[in-house]
């Protein structure tokens, strides 16, 4: 059967789930935030579906999963396209399934009303800010969540993302008890539903739905405080990073981002540069109220100044504090100009000061440093790099060696193929669960290939990929 027939195929069989063949339908579908890679702008643009497919629930789910699978129909899952490395886009056509109207919080267990540990549990399209909205009365809230949280859908997140909001304290996603269980639904001509629990999450989480369906979601909760975002100057950047670290191994201290941007990046904010002289380094902060006298003596002790405090969300900037944070650091950085970029740089536990001042001082001639504190592995660490204009992939590779050459482990950020990413290991685990799961090889393809393709090569850096053992 030619490829056109397959379609016609498919189509007949989806009976009355949604679908749509417009061009200018599947163009917008078939994007994420993938521009924000100067490598990807190019190379990905134009890459689009077939069919777009929208499900309504999980059964017109598993009839849309099932008829792709009959047809041998490639499948690129999509939430709400607020990835940046193009996990949701279809590399080699097929079809780009939606599953943002597969919502609700489905119940959490434990009691919260004697505040005993709970957990909360989340069709995948669910948004995750709604989910923390749901809960919160409870008196709990999600450990952690991307700077996206009102965009992104909890699915997306968990296939796409690895860490955000909170991995201050509570580490990375594959981080052990992160991710209490996932259902995970195969691709096969009658789809069955997996349950994941303990280590076997991390097969499927961060693989670009190239291993499975994600339809529910379990997480941990943690207590709901009310948090202060806090805008905090420091004269330069090193006393910022000081205080960074400090604070970050104050573990009494209840913080939930920590994210320091040495000078001139406070200028490329323009809601928060009146806050900051010129010539100043900053850090953005969110704080549980009663730790903010701890935090007022550590910005004090490291010569600092707070210049704006307000309740979570309330501040004259206009959205969210973490909205500044994480990725969405970089697009507003390109907001001021488009040809910034940066690296995902991955820093020494040990002496971790030392080489966040040393890379500042280092390639200062390339540009200002920014990273975001986090926990991973069981230690305190951060991720970034310097902020730099984008010249060509040749200097781009230059970049990371010289990163490298310098101690830190650089994941490529630059490219849709695991593999040559190195942020998530695809080991023996993984490729089992593919097969298991994916055994006619329809998921995200060329997302997991082992096989030299034009878009792994031309996305390709000399990145050693993270190490899990940083100390």
């Amino acid at each position: 059967m030619s490829p056109t027939e397959s379609l016609t195929s498919l189509r007949a069989d989806l009976g009355p789930i949604a679908f749509s063949t417009d061009t200018r339908k599947l163009r917008t579908k078939s994007r994420d935030r993938f521009a924000q890679s100067p490598v990807l702008r190019d190379l990905l643009r134009g890459r689009n579906a077939e069919i777009f497919i929208a499900p309504r629930d999980k059964d017109e789910l598993r009839t849309a999963v099932a008829a792709c699978a009959r047809h041998r129909i490639p499948i690129t899952v999509r939430g709400a396209g607020s990835g940046q490395f193009g996990q949701g886009v279809p590399l080699r056509g097929g079809a780009v399934i939606d599953v943002t109207a597969l919502t609700g919080v489905l119940g959490w267990h434990g009691d919260p009303g004697r505040r005993l540990p709970t957990t909360v549990r989340a069709l995948a399209g669910t948004v995750v800010a709604d989910i923390d909205a749901a809960i919160r009365p409870s008196g709990w809230e999600l450990r952690m969540h991307p700077s996206t949280a009102h965009q992104a859908t909890v699915g997306g997140y968990i296939a796409g993302g690895h860490a955000g909001i909170g991995s201050c304290r509570w580490g990375i996603l594959r981080d052990a008890g992160n991710i209490t269980a996932l259902e995970v639904m195969t691709v096969e001509e009658h789809p069955r539903l997996i349950e994941l629990r303990g280590r076997e999450v991390n097969t499927v989480h961060h693989a670009y739905g190239a291993n499975g369906i994600i339809t529910e979601v379990e997480l941990p909760l943690a207590p709901a405080w009310e948090w202060h975002e806090l805008v905090v100057s420091f004269p330069d950047f090193a006393r910022a990073a000081r205080f960074s670290v400090d604070i970050c191994r104050s573990d009494g201290v209840l913080t939930k981002v920590v994210s320091p941007h040495a000078h001139p990046l406070p200028r490329y904010f323009p809601e928060l540069a009146g806050l900051i002289p010129d010539g100043e380094s900053m850090v953005l902060l969110m704080a549980a109220v009663q730790s903010v006298p701890n935090v007022e003596d550590l910005v004090q002790d490291n010569g600092g100044r707070i210049r704006y405090r307000c309740l979570e969300g309330k501040g004259s900037y206009g959205s969210p504090l973490y909205e500044f944070t994480w990725g969405h650091s970089m697009l507003r950085y390109q907001r001021h100009d488009d040809e910034l970029t940066g690296l995902m740089a991955l820093f020494p536990q040990r002496d971790l000061y030392e080489s966040i001042v040393g890379i500042h001082r280092e390639f200062a001639e390339l540009g200002p440093l920014h990273v975001e504190m986090k926990r991973i592995d069981g230690g305190l660490s951060c991720q970034g790099s310097p902020v730099f204009a984008f010249e060509s992939q040749e200097h781009l590779a230059a970049i990371t060696e010289r990163l490298q050459r310098a101690g830190l482990f650089i994941a490529n950020s630059h490219t849709p193929v695991l593999g040559a990413g190195g942020m998530k290991p695809w080991g023996p685990r993984e490729a089992a669960a593919k097969r298991e799961f994916d055994p006619y090889g329809l998921l995200a393809q060329g997302k997991s290939d082992d096989a030299e393709d034009t878009i792994t090569t031309s996305t390709a850096l000399p990145n050693s990929g993270w190490s899990y053992r940083l100390s």
